[in-house]
């Protein structure tokens, strides 16, 4: 919740990754040339799929050889910048490990709210369970997302699946990297010339004031090096969502943007985390 005794430039610091790590610039522009380079060896299954009208509601899937499982990723960025080509780098992570990959596109604020995105983040899930994941890869799915992606990761736990034809528990874990839950504070950060959150809009759509349906694990990792407000964001959610029995996971000298490194880095922690969710069940 925000506070009236903190100043503005106090939650620029708390919320925004840019102002504090120093070398932001260098590790968003490598992100691209290592996707690239991984997407040159490893063209998807099925490109651009699209699951609404907007250009933007796309999604690409790898699909691994024997595949055991699927991860589902969700970009980051904000809900108002990149797009599903710059993560990319993770796929040597989970193709080799008999785990297919989809990797999701959405629309971006200004132009749509917070809300209409989690919507469409939900479209694509279910038309990727429905219309493209076999037997196997629906039998196991890993969910996660970075930053605005772990928002939009866990908001897919507060549906009720059902009345969209799938399971009412297609997902075995939910794995927010470095997620934002509660949303009130961004009201007080230059992020929301884009984010357009009011007071209303921020409570309507925290996901700390909801309740999960889907019986899924849920994870919850926030890089050891980040400001103290993206580890009480995740422990916010891990107290709201305390029946999912959360884990509460901070990866050891990671910043906002290293910390996707432990996800993508065949043994290391959260690729490890990850890949022990396909064996949930």
């Amino acid at each position: 919740m925000a506070s009236a005794d903190r100043d503005d430039d106090w939650y620029e610091r708390e919320y925004n990754p840019r102002v504090t790590v120093a070398e932001t610039a260098a590790l968003l522009a490598a992100w691209p040339v290592r996707s690239a380079a991984v997407t040159a060896r490893r063209r998807p299954t099925a490109a651009d799929v699209a699951y609404g009208p907007h250009p933007r509601e796309i999604f690409d899937f790898h699909r691994a050889e024997h595949a055991r499982g699927v991860l589902v990723f969700v970009h980051g960025g904000y809900w108002r910048a990149f797009t599903k080509a710059e993560t990319a780098f993770l796929l040597d992570g989970f193709l080799d490990q008999g785990v297919s990959v989809a990797l999701v596109n959405y629309p971006l604020c200004p132009e749509v709210t917070i809300a209409a995105i989690a919507e469409s983040v939900r479209r694509a899930f279910a038309v990727l369970y429905a219309d493209v994941l076999d037997a196997a890869e629906r039998a196991a799915v890993v969910v996660s997302g970075h930053s605005a992606g772990g928002y939009l990761a866990a908001d897919l736990m507060t549906v009720d699946w059902t009345a969209v034809g799938l399971p009412a528990d297609p997902i075995r874990l939910v794995l927010p990297i470095s997620g934002l839950f509660e949303l009130e504070p961004l009201i007080r950060t230059s992020m929301n010339a884009a984010l357009r959150l009011d007071a209303a809009s921020a409570r309507d759509w925290s996901l700390v004031d909801r309740a999960p349906r889907v019986r899924a694990a849920l994870a919850l990792a926030v890089g050891g090096d980040e400001s103290a407000e993206f580890h009480r964001q995740s422990a916010a959610l891990a107290a709201a969502w305390s029946g999912r029995t959360p884990r509460l996971i901070s990866v050891p000298s990671a910043n906002h943007f290293t910390v996707l490194d432990s996800l993508a880095t065949p043994g290391a922690l959260l690729n490890t985390l990850a890949l022990d969710g396909f064996s949930i069940g």
